[in-house]
């Protein structure tokens, strides 16, 4: 990827929107590409934290493990989102991982020196950042409060409603979703066990809500499944 490539995907980051022309293109040479396949890891728990990341295309979890060493779900994130920003608040181990989700994932990857060093000189981005780190903590809030007030059934619509609203291509009524989730990996997300994704994923076809296969979902009218 040249760096034209690299501006032009960087200038759809709602974070670099404070940056002038010159301080994005500075920000786009400095920039490495980087490619993982499925169930790849783009960085591990334990790892050095020394990158910004910007995802552009592809979808990946981030996540960390409990004292029993069992997966725990933190967010799940597709193309123009930002993660391992923590570095930018002094962590210096990864205490979470970033894992591909979809056949590939594709992604820029920013020295932490250097990101540091556009924020010192542009006040705007200092600002940006901190309502993006806000942003963020707010979304593991609201996902807390979900697992506290939500049943499994429940937690598995709100799951498959999100999907489509982040990742579904519109054809009338009907939303499609392609490169879907595996049902293990749905129950991993949403805290449930295989049988009941397997069980509400039933329920919803018999009711002519959705459709799906093993690699695409059909939603036929997402706002009925609220």
């Amino acid at each position: 990827m040249d760096t034209q490539a690299k501006i032009a995907f960087l200038k759809r980051i709602p974070l670099l929107q404070a940056l002038t022309a010159e301080e994005l293109e500075r920000l786009a040479q400095s920039a490495q590409v980087g490619i993982e396949r499925k169930h790849q890891f783009i960085y591990e728990v334990g790892s050095l934290a020394e990158h910004v990341y910007f995802l552009r295309s592809g979808r990946i979890k981030l996540g960390s493990y409990s004292e029993d060493r069992r997966e725990v779900f933190k967010e799940l994130l597709c193309a123009d989102a930002v993660f391992g920003e923590s570095v930018l608040l002094g962590e210096g181990v990864r205490t979470e991982f970033a894992e591909v989700l979809s056949s590939s994932a594709e992604y820029l990857m920013v020295r932490c020196s250097d990101f540091m060093q556009l924020m010192h000189w542009n006040s705007r981005m200092m600002l940006s950042c901190l309502r993006h780190l806000n942003n963020r903590l707010r979304r593991m809030e609201d996902r807390l409060a979900q697992f506290l007030t939500r049943d499994a059934r429940e937690r598995v619509i709100h799951f498959l409603i999100e999907v489509a609203g982040k990742e579904g291509m519109r054809v009338g009524y009907e939303t499609v979703v392609h490169d879907f989730f595996p049902q293990h990996e749905i129950a991993s997300i949403t805290g449930t066990s295989r049988q009941t994704v397997t069980a509400v994923l039933a329920q919803l076809r018999k009711c002519n809500l959705i459709h799906f296969d093993r690699h695409t979902i059909l939603f036929r009218d997402v706002s009925k499944l609220a």
